[in-house]
């Protein structure tokens, strides 16, 4: 199988949301980008936190990086999570500024959430960019949205348990 597909789950508690983190974690390899889009609260740090989980992380660090745009979390085992947080950025350019570049990308995984407001930086297309949409699906349920790669979404399926 090949080229984008796209899988949806619903996630009815934080557990859930970090438990899928997890999964996409799992599935992530070196310079893999995890692009999250969503509106304020609707849980794409939670969505961190289950990545740094599932790459063997201590996840109980992982912090909304918002005040500082970017945070990184090193694992013993050379794992390395690079988190940002573009919704105080105006363009790809302020990110690159503030260090994000094509070696550290590489050295790890990224996760940026508001990636609109970096766009250029990343394309879409790219088959190691991971995007995820988070939505209310109500008050406390997700609807979580991932487009990547199909081979990418069934090591995911496979990470999470599914079939």
């Amino acid at each position: 199988m090949s080229g984008r597909a796209t899988l949806e789950r619903v996630t009815a508690s934080v557990e859930q949301t970090w438990a899928l983190g997890a999964a996409v974690g799992r599935a992530c390899h070196r310079g893999d980008v995890v692009l999250l889009e969503g509106e304020l609260g609707a849980g794409k740090t939670q969505l961190v936190r289950g990545m740094a989980d599932g790459m063997g992380l201590d996840a109980t660090h992982v912090a909304s990086p918002t005040f500082v745009l970017m945070r990184e979390y090193e694992g013993d085992g050379g794992a390395l999570l690079v988190h940002v947080d573009a919704y105080r950025l105006g363009s790809a350019d302020e990110l690159v500024e503030a260090g994000f570049d094509a070696e550290l990308r590489a050295a790890g995984v990224t996760a940026v959430e508001w990636p609109s407001r970096v766009a250029g930086l990343f394309d879409a297309a790219d088959p190691a960019v991971i995007a995820i949409a988070v939505e209310h699906a109500d008050t406390d349920r997700r609807r979580v949205t991932i487009d990547a790669e199909a081979s990418r979404l069934d090591a995911i399926r496979l990470a999470s348990g599914d079939e």
